[in-house]
């Protein structure tokens, strides 16, 4: 069976660039994500970058790649939203942590949607290991000591490459084949 280790798994992983390049446009385009209405305009941005990169190595095509891009935009800007209105802008490692399981269960919700609708039986998995992965990527970025009050919309590269290591070996176990993939577009 064409296992995804070699063909999505290295690719998803590389598609880190997502985190920083959408991070950066977001705070270019909205400020700090310190109020409700920044947050949500930080949270679209930050998620279609991070989409876009995630939906490309999968190698999902049109409508697929536009459903991936928005339902993690779209959980994204809501998490944002959400934990911005609850605590204000996130200033503290706990803080930022708190910020990656909700961003993280939510963005989990939007995808694991596409990979049930691509007949993965336990597309559900994706919901808690994107949570996790999510708020260990803050915890990185704020271990390595990247200011928080800068109010970024998510974690920087480092913690990138450990959330994105975290759900590639989740993505390898949960996916069989690139033929089952391929069944999401």
């Amino acid at each position: 069976m064409d296992r995804l280790r070699g063909s999505v798994v290295i690719p998803w992983i590389l598609a880190v660039i997502g985190f920083p390049i959408g991070g950066v446009l977001a705070q270019q385009l909205a400020g700090p994500a310190a109020t409700i209405p920044a947050a949500l305009l930080s949270g679209l941005v930050a998620g279609a970058a991070i989409g876009f990169a995630q939906a490309s190595a999968l190698r999902l095509r049109s409508l697929s790649v536009a459903l991936w891009v928005v339902g993690t935009a779209a959980a994204l800007a809501i998490a944002l939203g959400l934990v911005t209105g609850a605590i204000g802008q996130v200033q503290t490692s706990t803080e930022a942590i708190m910020l990656g399981a909700v961003s993280g269960a939510l963005v989990g919700v939007a995808q694991s949607a596409l990979l049930m609708r691509a007949g993965i039986s336990s597309a559900w998995t994706w919901i808690p290991v994107t949570a996790v992965a999510w708020a260990v990527g803050w915890l990185i970025t704020a271990s390595v000591g990247v200011a928080l009050a800068p109010g970024w919309p998510v974690y920087g590269l480092s913690g990138a490459v450990v959330s994105q290591i975290i759900t590639g070996v989740a993505l390898w176990r949960l996916v069989p084949s690139r033929d089952r993939m391929r069944a999401i577009a």
